[in-house]
């Protein structure tokens, strides 16, 4: 298999004055032409082709200045007409120049995952970024009225695809029905569904800007000047990053934080660089100014005395507008959002008092399960012939669940149902008694006669033991829950898959409404215990199982955990409480009046 490397450029909008294009961008220490050359070079020596539409001859010499050996098509027809020349068992490896992937190994990984379907075309897809991985979706009808609410989550239901920035796409394919450049990958994506050619999505990790906006330029900037600081701190190098020769930096010229400065360029007296900034080669900062987290492009000049505050700057181009609604929000969000598995790692761990409480919870896990499993052999040998005396169906029950930052594992019980009873669950919802999304009835009819006993007893969660084995579990923590139900509360969620899921907790021991549905409690107990984590509550919920087990009744929280101090009721004057309530209308205050003159 030969893989044949195209990039597709684009000019945006703020370059429409100044020309150029995407890949001649300084990015690093370098321009992002080069970069892509570097993500390819894992995957193939052929050389690339660019295809820009409407080319002309000063992007032709632009081009072969930064990279000679490059040919540049202006038409699809013209790498349309390579494919005689090509074997059927080749594939192109389009790569689309706005889509800024953080991680130059995914397009290594792309390649290993088609190389196990060949026949099938492989997208490396960019997914919208979001606050606090989720989104709603509201649904009312014609009178307003919300029939419905939908909430999505990064790491388990998001659909939300905005780019595609690369394809591998067989030579066999249908592009020969394609006769113009599609204006995004996307486009091509649709093009092979239309076609008939079967598609397989790779998402990105690791962070995706899209450089077609400023906001996604400066976040791809700031995350190539940091990537530049750190390396040249390991190599002993000093900031700033100066990359080739020719620089001229005024004795008085101040430089703060990570700044990578490209060759030939000259910074005045008395001119200030903040970083992270990057300031392309052969640009100009004049006398005064200051440029703080901006990125200013080859051969641009900073007039004298001028302030840069978060901003591209190429060729004198200023139109740029403070006060747009988007500089304040949607820009610093992109680029928050920039390396959101970072940034959703941070706010996933857990807050414990004990830096080796998890360690600690992890090797009591391991050692309790290793001796439950082999003092309990017998009881599982026995529950699992009297499963299989009772009639058809599998021993245990796999049903997928949600586990330490969501990560999907298949968590282990006893069969306690008859077979097929998971389809008939929808059919029997309207006889749920419980206020939240676990569903349960006090008469199930799905439920075996042996089942029964299994649940009464808790033996039914025995082979969970197997899960905390595996990692996938712990002995102590918060109920291990599907998808459906961890999605209804955003902070809980969060809260509780910042630990391991457990066979036991304190929601267990302490819930004391269940006939009322007591989904406040879940949340509630889940919480204190995420709070509140440690080897001693650990053990005292373990003992609370016990108890609980064989007096059948609750353990109060407040035995185990510390409870939030009540609200503390304020004393309010009559002649205060007179102002907070509203006004009356007259006819009710002249009624009470005259009521109040009869009793007197």
């Amino acid at each position: 298999m030969r893989i044949w490397p195209v990039f597709l450029d684009s000019v945006p909008s703020y370059l429409g004055r100044s020309g150029g294009s995407l890949l001649v961008i300084p990015t690093g220490s370098g321009l992002l032409v080069s970069r892509l050359r570097r993500m390819i070079e894992a995957v193939t020596t052929n050389v690339p082709v660019i295809v820009a539409t409407n080319a002309g001859a000063a992007y032709h010499e632009a081009m072969h200045t930064v990279a000679a050996d490059l040919k540049v098509l202006s038409e699809w027809e013209d790498l349309i007409e390579t494919l005689p020349t090509m074997e059927t068992s080749d594939v192109w490896l389009f790569v689309d120049a706005r889509y800024y992937v953080a991680d130059p190994s995914r397009i290594k990984a792309l390649v290993a995952q088609f190389s196990s379907g060949r026949q099938i075309a492989h997208h490396l897809v960019a997914f919208e970024s979001s606050v606090a991985g989720t989104k709603e979706h509201v649904n009312v009808d014609a009178a307003g009225r919300v029939r419905s609410i939908h909430r999505y989550y990064e790491a388990a239901t998001w659909p939300f695809v905005v780019g595609v920035a690369a394809s591998l796409v067989p030579v066999s394919s249908a592009l020969l029905h394609l006769r113009q450049v599609p204006p995004s990958l996307i486009d091509l994506r649709q093009h092979l569904a239309m076609h008939g050619v079967p598609s397989r999505d790779v998402a990105v990790e690791g962070g995706v800007v899209d450089l077609s906006s400023r906001h996604g330029l400066l976040a791809a900037m700031e995350h190539d000047v940091a990537t530049a600081a750190t390396y040249a701190r390991a190599v002993g190098r000093g900031l700033p990053v100066l990359v080739g020769d020719g620089h001229d930096i005024a004795p008085t010229a101040r430089i703060l934080g990570p700044v990578v400065i490209h060759a030939g360029v000259s910074i005045a007296d008395g001119a200030t660089i903040v970083g992270p900034s990057l300031i392309g080669a052969g640009a100009h900062i004049s006398s005064g100014a200051i440029v703080a987290s901006t990125l200013v492009g080859p051969e641009s000049r900073v007039p004298r005395d001028r302030t840069l505050r978060d901003r591209v700057w190429f060729n004198d181009l200023d139109d740029w507008d403070d006060d747009a609604p988007d500089t304040l929000y949607h820009a610093r969000l992109e680029r928050l959002n920039f390396e959101p598995e970072t940034v959703r790692a941070v706010a996933a761990a857990p807050t414990v008092r004990h830096p080796w409480y998890p360690p600690w919870k992890r090797g009591f896990d391991v050692a309790a399960s290793l001796v439950g499993l082999a003092l309990l052999s017998p009881v599982f040998m026995l529950i699992a012939v009297l499963i299989r005396l009772g009639g058809r169906g599998a021993t245990f029950y796999r049903s997928e669940r949600e586990g330490l930052g969501g990560r999907r594992f298949r968590c282990f019980k006893f069969r306690t149902m008859k077979e097929g009873a998971h389809g008939l669950q929808h059919l029997l919802k309207a006889q749920d008694k419980l206020d939240g999304p676990h569903f349960k009835l006090d008469e199930d009819p799905r439920v075996t006669s042996l089942g029964r006993f299994l649940r009464a007893t808790n033996l039914d969660e025995l082979p969970q033991l197997f899960n905390v084995l595996r990692g996938d579990m712990s002995l102590v923590g918060p109920r291990p829950s599907p998808f459906r139900e961890n999605q209804i509360c955003v902070p809980w969620r969060e809260g509780r898959l910042s630990l391991r899921p457990g066979i036991t907790g304190l929601w267990q021991v302490c819930r004391h409404d269940r006939a009322l549905g007591d989904f406040h409690q879940w949340i509630e107990y889940d919480l204190l215990y995420v709070q509140q984590a440690s080897p001693w509550l650990d053990l005292k919920i373990l003992l609370a199982t016990v108890v609980t087990l064989l007096m059948r009744r609750p353990i109060p929280a407040s035995s185990l955990v510390r409870l939030p101090a009540p609200p503390v009721p304020v004393a309010v004057s009559k002649e205060s409480a007179a102002e907070l309530l509203p006004a009356q209308p007259p006819a009710v205050a002249a009624s009470q009046a005259e009521a109040s003159s009869r009793t007197a």
